[in-house]
């Protein structure tokens, strides 16, 4: 590999590890259990003035909106589908 990438690649390791101390240190400080799980479903700004929700798992886009309340509200119906239980509720 060459050094130059190797060099960004160890960057980017720093900023990681930078950031994730940063977010373990903000919820200690507001003395809250930082969330396990991550977030699947992502609200991004299209040009055009439209919103696409984006399945972070996959990296394709689920879903166009025309305003940013109707694609978050979609992105949640994506979340909650996705942690449903598969054979339903016990």
């Amino acid at each position: 590999m060459h050094p130059s990438f190797q060099e960004r690649i160890d960057e980017l390791g720093v900023l990681l590890r930078k950031t994730h101390a940063a977010r373990v240190d903000f919820f200690e400080r507001i003395k809250r259990v930082m969330p396990t799980k991550k977030v699947r479903f992502q609200v991004s700004s299209e040009s055009g003035g439209m919103y696409r929700v984006i399945d972070l798992s996959t990296g394709k886009t689920r879903a166009f909106r025309e305003t940013f309340k109707a694609a978050y509200d979609i992105a949640l119906q994506f979340e909650d589908k996705a942690n449903r239980l598969p054979g339903g509720a016990p």
